[in-house]
């Protein structure tokens, strides 16, 4: 007859199985993930125990060298992912002769389930003709027999699949920092809009012309996809993404002349900016560089481009700031990026729930965009209609169109 439950928390979980995988004969084993843990390192150097051992890949979770470890293991089986749901016990039963133990809870056979994470389970211990054993066994046996052997083939792709995810679960493993906005916010619903009410504020624009604004993006995308470097632009084509042109100021053949280039951030007082635009772009070109041109914009991209957006301004009297650099962001990769300056910074800072002071260059990704990435209508399916489309394409730009104060 089994023994009470023992409640296993913390270090107790770590130690309890280690003891059993040297006290034990024979291991059965169903998780959903794992990883190299030092704990998975006295496993298999007790392989020959494994009789049953199925482990999941949902989320692509589990570390490809544990598998990879495991491929030599006469009793491992991987559980590949299935759209019929997510492969997710945490099952460790241990045999010799007629009595069995088993740990049965929450942690997952990884670094943190048996380490820093908050887990729990219960600890049981038995004789096998206790209900309790043939029940866990059929379930372990029923998942095993369900498994793949961890071929070659199935590695080298599940290698790809890890590295390609790694960003995301990354990202998900982080907490997202959104600040909801106070009650007597005018955009106080920017966060939770839906695209129908973003697309509504945008074109109620009181200030520019929308077709106007999407000409605008629509020209530096063009440029940008013929001549995919900063530096290697015309000097008009520069001044014109930086919006470094004075207002009266004679634009060159090849720069629309009809087009207001201060729309989405002017940077016209921005001296040193101006300067390096015109005769020192390669600092400014090497650090957009690491914004790719097309696909995802992660936060790594943003780290790198602005570490070296700084660099660029080191012998300058005056450095690069927030301004400046989301100006150049916005116009290269619209959909992702928003200029924020003195003319929005008022309406977007109460927009997002974030205090005016608080938004600078070293907070712009995490403060301002990376809330902005969970809004349903930057989500949103692109719609079909040809403006609303283009503007979609550009949407997280358009921001500024209701945001802008003279």
């Amino acid at each position: 007859m089994a023994t009470a439950p023992k409640y296993l928390r913390g270090q107790d979980l770590e130690s309890t199985v280690r003891t059993l995988i040297d006290n034990h004969e024979e291991l059965f084993w169903a998780v959903a993930w794992g990883s190299m843990s030092p704990l998975a390192k006295h496993l298999l150097a007790n392989a020959s125990k494994v009789r049953r051992f199925a482990i999941g890949t949902h989320f692509h979770q589990t570390d490809p060298d544990l598998l990879d470890a495991l491929r030599d293991v006469a009793g491992a089986r991987v559980v590949p992912n299935s759209s019929a749901g997510t492969f997710h016990p945490k099952i460790y039963l241990f045999r010799t002769a007629n009595k069995f133990a088993l740990v049965l809870g929450s942690p997952n056979f990884t670094r943190a389930g048996f380490g820093i994470n908050h887990e729990a389970a219960l600890f049981v211990e038995g004789d096998t003709s206790d209900t309790l054993y043939r029940d866990v066994f059929l379930a372990v046996e029923s998942a095993w027999a369900e498994a793949n052997s961890i071929g070659d083939d199935f590695l080298r792709a599940y290698r790809l699949k890890h590295q390609a995810t790694r960003a995301a679960r990354a990202d998900l493993e982080a907490d997202l920092p959104i600040k909801m906005p106070t009650g007597d916010s005018d955009y106080r619903n920017l966060l939770g809009d839906g695209w129908s009410e973003f697309i509504g504020r945008v074109k109620l624009d009181p200030h520019h012309d929308i077709k106007g604004r999407v000409a605008i993006i629509d020209c530096a995308r063009v440029w940008f996809s013929q001549v995919p470097r900063f530096a290697d632009m015309t000097e008009g084509q520069r001044k014109a993404i930086a919006d470094t042109y004075l207002r009266n100021e004679r634009r060159p053949s090849g720069v629309p002349a009809d087009l207001d280039w201060g729309w989405f951030g002017s940077m016209v007082g921005a001296g040193v900016f101006k300067g390096m635009v015109k005769s020192q772009p390669e600092g400014l070109s090497a650090a957009l560089d690491f914004i790719p041109r097309t696909g995802s914009v992660g936060e790594r991209d943003f780290e790198r481009f602005k570490v070296r957006f700084l660099k660029s301004f080191e012998d300058a009297q005056r450095g690069g700031g927030l301004a400046t650099a989301s100006r150049l962001l916005a116009l290269k990769r619209p959909d992702y990026f928003v200029c924020v300056d003195s003319a929005n910074k008022n309406k977007l800072s109460d927009a997002i729930g974030v205090k005016k002071v608080h938004l600078t260059i070293d907070t712009y990704w995490t403060h301002v965009i990376r809330p902005l990435l969970c809004s349903p209508w930057w989500n949103a399916q692109r719609p079909a209609d040809d403006l609303e489309g283009r503007i979609w394409d550009s949407r997280m730009a358009f921001i500024d169109a209701f945001c802008y104060e003279r």
